[in-house]
């Protein structure tokens, strides 16, 4: 969620959006009502996650479907429902949000046959639905999905964390900044209460708070959610890749607000070079970054390299409805236009 929410925008955004709901503990199994998953289950969720992991979704998304029509009993609903929940997660912190939407609504409709609407494993796949829509800029989407996670009564803290984490995303998009900063803040104390404070989700949640103090022009503050996110997303088991890349990004933004642009070069090339490493990273994400390294490189005076970057930029095709998501290289200051 760095700059995110779109991914090239502002830390949280995304993984706000989309990696708050992934990999806490109420992610698999960890329900108020549900009886403890199965051996059996653990292994069908392991044996999916391999499946994705090695490009073959097809196969992982018809192996759980089928109980659903097939009068599967609830405990097989649940499993399926639930393991749908991960793999909706994991394609989402991909950057692959329409297959993240599709697997998180599926998610919703298995558990619905088990679960009551209060229930916690609603609330996950329902944020990850929320986030993703977000990320595809379907805001209708997104906003209903939201609605139902704030109709969710439960009282866990990780549940608050994750309501509080969506709302601050969409209020951040919304431009109504003190909100968002206030939901922020109280997601990072509902995952504190929750004992989760060190996790991934409570770095995303850093992350995108750094980014609202960014766009309010309190540097300061931002350097110090942003500090404390990479601090996090560094060693936090739970973390992926894009994290790291995200803040990395947002940093590289804040140097360059404080018009140092020596450091915004190297926060950014760091985090290319983590792109550069994976097999696959959000196009969006991507050329939001490369078009952040490409404007800081020139005002360096590396105008080749610059040149280079711009390319690959240019060479990345954007779904138009995410373009119109505020891209954090918006923050970054312009040059003065050369007088003639």
């Amino acid at each position: 969620m760095l700059w995110k929410a779109g991914s090239a925008l502002l830390p949280s955004t995304a993984r706000i959006a989309v990696l708050l709901a992934s990999t806490s503990g109420l992610a698999f199994g960890q329900t108020s009502t549900s009886a403890p998953i199965s051996d059996l289950c653990v292994e069908l969720n392991q044996t999916a996650m391999t499946q994705i992991a090695n490009g073959k979704l097809k196969e992982a998304e018809l192996a759980l479907t089928a109980p659903v029509t097939s009068g599967a009993d609830q405990a097989q609903l649940a499993c399926a429902g639930l393991v749908l929940n991960k793999m909706a997660a994991f394609m989402s912190i991909s950057g692959r949000f329409g297959d993240g939407t599709r697997l998180a609504e599926q998610s919703v409709h298995t558990l619905e046959k088990v679960y009551s609407p209060n229930d916690p494993a609603l609330l996950h796949p329902l944020q990850i639905l929320a986030a993703a829509s977000f990320e595809l800029g379907r805001m209708g989407k997104a906003r209903e999905a939201f609605k139902r996670m704030q109709s969710n009564r439960s009282q866990r803290p990780e549940a608050r964390a994750l309501a509080y984490g969506m709302a601050a995303v969409l209020s951040e998009a919304e431009g109504r900044l003190p909100e968002s900063e206030a939901h922020y803040l109280a997601a990072l104390q509902a995952w504190k209460e929750a004992g989760m404070s060190e996790n991934a989700d409570a770095g995303a949640i850093l992350a995108g708070l750094g980014s609202v103090y960014i766009k309010e022009q309190r540097l300061s503050d931002a350097r110090q959610a942003l500090d404390r996110a990479l601090a996090i997303l560094s060693s936090a088991k739970d973390a992926v890749s894009m994290d790291r890349i995200k803040v990395l990004n947002a940093l590289g933004v804040l140097q360059a607000r404080q018009d140092d642009l020596q450091g915004a070069e190297q926060y950014l090339h760091d985090a290319l070079k983590i792109a550069d490493r994976e097999p696959w990273v959000d196009p969006f994400a991507l050329r939001g970054l490369l078009n952040n390294y490409a404007a800081v490189l020139r005002r360096n005076r590396h105008r080749r390299e610059a040149s280079s970057i711009e390319a690959r930029a240019a060479a990345i095709r954007i779904d138009p409805t995410r373009a119109a998501i505020v891209d954090i290289t918006d923050l970054l200051p312009r040059d003065k236009p050369t007088k003639k």
